[in-house]
């Protein structure tokens, strides 16, 4: 049921079934034109739900611009079948390549051929091919589909002005949406409560865990009464969260140094194996095929962010990357 928070803005609440995000917080700020903010998946239960919500709530959906906070498709996945002639989605300019991305089988191919030099077999990687939710729940791609927006961009919608705020780390371009009269912040994945955000690694980015960390420190410098995360019911005080993400991922960096001094010459899966984790399995061999996926990609990052500190170094051998302590030879 959709839950109107104010006057003008209310929050539809779209489940991701069988995801352990459970939900996505979809914001709409209603005005002469209205703003939706993220979809859900390209997927029945999302699709159903954002309708039955859009309808309750009377949108008039000939007037309606979407705005995607980043490129994950359980934020654009059913921006291209909602939107209507004359209408708009919005995305950060960076991250719209990503979107192009996603939809083309030969993107996911070299992914995965990454993703096994780091320590998954090729019999995994098939096996995520058809179960894999960001790229099967992807939206379509077409020319001139997305309206792409700068850092610094702004947008008018119910009288509000809203300037999009760049924080690569989770995705490279991902973009929040800050208006400074009201004091709010839509936050997408930047900023969540309860859980924390994926960092992964991202193809042409050094150091996305280091961009997310520098990201965190500019959004915590705003002056912000009201945050709305993308995901789960919770929300609260931006700084004092911030500090507790910090926290966390420096506990995280920790944890992969100290397992790569101490056991020299593993992979990212086998590092990512050792990692502390919050999921319901009892040990590694228990994951979920997909949430190795993303457990992998995560200790990727924070792997280089120790590489471009010069704390550790990565090797080819027998088709496999591996990692020791010290700054070492660059592959």
């Amino acid at each position: 049921m959709a839950e109107r928070l104010t006057s003008d803005l209310w929050r539809l609440d779209i489940p991701l079934v069988g995801n352990p995000l459970k939900n996505l917080n979809s914001y709409l700020l209603l005005g002469e034109r209205s703003l939706l903010i993220d979809t859900g998946f390209r997927q029945q239960p999302c699709r159903e739900a954002m309708e039955r919500q859009l309808a309750e709530i009377g949108v008039d959906r000939d007037r309606l611009d979407i705005f995607c906070t980043h490129l994950h498709s359980d934020h654009t996945g059913l921006a291209p079948e909602l939107i209507r002639p004359g209408c708009r989605i919005f995305i950060g300019e960076i991250d719209e390549p990503g979107v192009r991305d996603a939809a083309d089988p030969a993107f996911w191919q070299g992914l995965y051929r990454e993703y096994v030099l780091n320590g998954f077999t090729w019999e995994e990687m098939e096996t995520l091919w058809g179960d894999n939710p960001a790229q099967t729940a992807a939206p379509p791609w077409r020319e001139g589909l997305y309206t792409p927006l700068p850092d610094g961009g702004e947008l008018r919608y119910g009288g509000h002005t809203l300037r999009c705020v760049l924080t690569p780390g989770h995705t490279p371009g991902h973009l929040c949406l800050y208006d400074p009269e009201c004091r709010r912040l839509f936050c997408g994945d930047h900023v969540l409560f309860h859980i924390t955000p994926n960092i992964c690694r991202w193809q042409g980015v050094r150091d996305s865990l280091g961009d997310y960390l520098k990201s965190l420190d500019r959004t915590a410098a705003l002056d912000v009464a009201e945050l709305y995360p993308a995901h789960r019911a919770e929300t609260g005080d931006l700084r004092r969260r911030t500090e507790e993400l910090k926290a966390h991922h420096a506990r995280r960096i920790a944890d992969a140094l100290r397992t790569v001094a101490e056991t020299p010459g593993l992979t990212a899966y086998e590092i990512a194996g050792r990692m502390a984790w919050s999921i319901r399995c009892r040990n590694w061999t228990e994951f979920p095929l997909t949430q190795k996926f993303f457990a992998v990609g995560e200790a990727l990052a924070h792997l280089d962010y120790l590489e471009a500190r010069g704390q550790i170094h990565c090797r080819e051998t027998a088709g496999k990357r591996v990692y020791f302590a010290g700054a070492g030879d660059k592959i």
